[in-house]
């Protein structure tokens, strides 16, 4: 077996931004959610669990992603109106995605199953800390040992790391500098590199 990780290239109306560093709200600890709205992906998990946060949260969710079915889309809205700490934004540009993430806090992958997200890869070089549900391809990506998991469907382990991240700024910092170590996984050069290893042994 020869393991190859996806690349990741951000658009390039993006790439000026964060060369010169983040920028990031201070009135809010916003929370990215990046993806389309399927069952798969317990897409208001992180919806779910900012409710359960202290009054005095500054917690805001932001999702981005289209609702794949009505009911979804209807979940969402209802979301909003009850949650004042839940923004979603529907389907955006690949620009715009990347701006939002790399202007948040943290972000959250709350899948049930998941091949190894992109948004993994995107999360990391854009310098945004990843708290994410622990299942094989979430893990497979940040390691046995990264301490921001929870179980599929947790949402009050969810909660307590989103309210740890909130509070604990060396605990946001060790996310940081371990995704920020990782970022080399998903170096474009890297993949073409072990691609070519693997062509030339077939060959």
């Amino acid at each position: 077996v020869r393991v190859i990780i996806q690349s990741v290239s951000p658009p390039r109306p993006v790439l000026p931004a964060l060369r010169q560093g983040r920028r990031r709200a201070t009135s809010t600890f916003d929370v990215c959610v990046v993806g389309h709205m399927r069952y798969v992906k317990d897409p208001f998990r992180t919806a779910m669990a900012a409710r359960l946060l202290p009054a005095a949260t500054r917690v805001r969710v932001v999702h981005l992603g289209s609702a794949m079915t009505e009911a979804m889309g209807r979940r969402a809205l209802d979301e909003m109106d009850r949650n004042p700490r839940y923004n979603w934004l529907g389907e955006q540009s690949p620009a715009e995605v990347w701006r939002t993430l790399a202007s948040s806090r943290v972000s959250v992958l709350s899948s049930r199953m998941e091949g190894g997200a992109n948004a993994i890869g995107e999360s990391i070089v854009a310098r945004t800390p990843i708290i994410a549900s622990r299942i094989a391809g979430n893990v497979g990506l940040l390691g046995d040992g990264y301490p921001a998991y929870f179980d599929v469907g947790d949402t009050s382990a969810l909660a307590g790391l989103l309210d740890r991240a909130e509070r604990d700024a060396r605990f946001l910092d060790d996310l940081d500098s371990r995704c920020a170590a990782l970022a080399p996984c998903f170096d474009p050069a890297r993949e073409r590199a072990a691609w070519a290893a693997l062509l030339g042994e077939m060959a």
